[in-house]
């Protein structure tokens, strides 16, 4: 009988790794359709929540140590929160609209995406002066977390106010 050298092995190895590792599962993560569509559902829902002021779903929706980046300060979870809950007695927010602009997954599980947005809020003042109205656009991360979708983190990355009535220069507005 013939023996092999280590060598020999080693070659056949080489030449066959290639098509054991394309015969394994298929793990590939969710698409960029399904990530888009599962991020506007997302923000759908963050959208109404923030109409109604609604802190139950706010509660659900964010991470335990989620955060906001503004452009001069990182703003903590409780604070948002603190923010986002209690209507003004100044202004009403009247509207919370979100288009999700661009989507990356992060990783190749799919149970973390980040999302560049465009928000657009209109505020109507207390004292009947003329409505206000805000861009934001914002990249957010998302991630899967006890069976459960969260928002890990949201950066203000460009924001324009318009005041007095003027409408912005926006498409839908």
């Amino acid at each position: 009988m013939r023996r092999r050298s280590p060598m020999a092995a080693v070659l056949v190895l080489a030449a066959l790794a290639p098509a054991l590792v394309s015969a394994g599962p298929d793990r590939s993560a969710p698409s960029r359709a399904d990530g888009r569509k599962l991020l506007v559902e997302l923000n759908r829902e963050w959208g109404k929540a923030r109409v109604a002021f609604d802190r139950p779903a706010f509660e659900r929706m964010l991470a335990p140590d989620f955060y906001v980046q503004m452009p001069d300060r990182r703003i903590a979870r409780k604070e948002f929160l603190d923010e986002i809950s209690s209507p003004s007695p100044r202004t009403r927010l009247t509207r919370f609209d979100v288009e999700v602009l661009t989507v990356e997954p992060v990783g190749e599980s799919g149970d973390e995406w980040v999302a560049v947005i465009a928000e657009k809020l209109e505020l109507a003042p207390a004292d009947g002066r003329p409505k206000a109205y805000s861009l934001w656009v914002t990249r957010d991360r998302w991630k899967k977390l006890g069976g459960r979708w969260m928002a890990l983190s949201s950066e203000a990355i460009g924001s324009e106010l318009w005041r007095n009535g003027e409408k912005p220069p926006v498409r839908d507005w």
